[in-house]
């Protein structure tokens, strides 16, 4: 015998399937947002923190970026005035050349620079040396 009409049960179980791929699709579409987000302000950050670290010349001290740069644009220098960043050097290591008429020692430095913004702390460490 042909069936020739969708049963009650039929049209129920389709419904719910579709439900689910919508709920999935939605909880996905939120998820990327979220990371979207997240992304978007760590390369913020890490942005101020290379700007920070290509125009500063001072080191263990705290600063604003808005004293070390200046733009004419002032929605850019608003945004900039409230970063603070402090920056702290530690020499790790002081290697002594015995043998070399070039260059006499190598000094090691770690170079922590601490982004304050918006309450949230972002850190980032630099290793550098200084031939001698």
């Amino acid at each position: 015998m042909m069936k020739k009409s969708i049963s009650l049960i039929e049209v129920l179980i389709s419904v719910i399937l579709i439900t689910i791929v919508i709920v999935v699709i939605i909880q996905m579409k939120g998820n990327n947002l979220f990371l979207l987000g997240k992304f978007k302000d760590s390369t913020l950050n890490n942005g101020y923190i290379l700007f920070a670290v290509n125009n500063n010349e001072k080191r263990n001290y705290k600063m604003y970026l808005s004293n070390i740069v200046n733009f004419e644009d002032d929605e850019i220098r608003e945004e900039l005035k409230g970063i603070k960043i402090t920056v702290k050097n530690k020499k790790l290591k002081d290697l002594t050349m015995l043998r070399n008429d070039y260059i006499k020692s190598i000094v090691f430095v770690e170079s922590t620079y601490v982004l304050n913004l918006n309450n949230k702390t972002t850190s980032r460490k630099f290793y550098t040396f200084k031939l001698e």
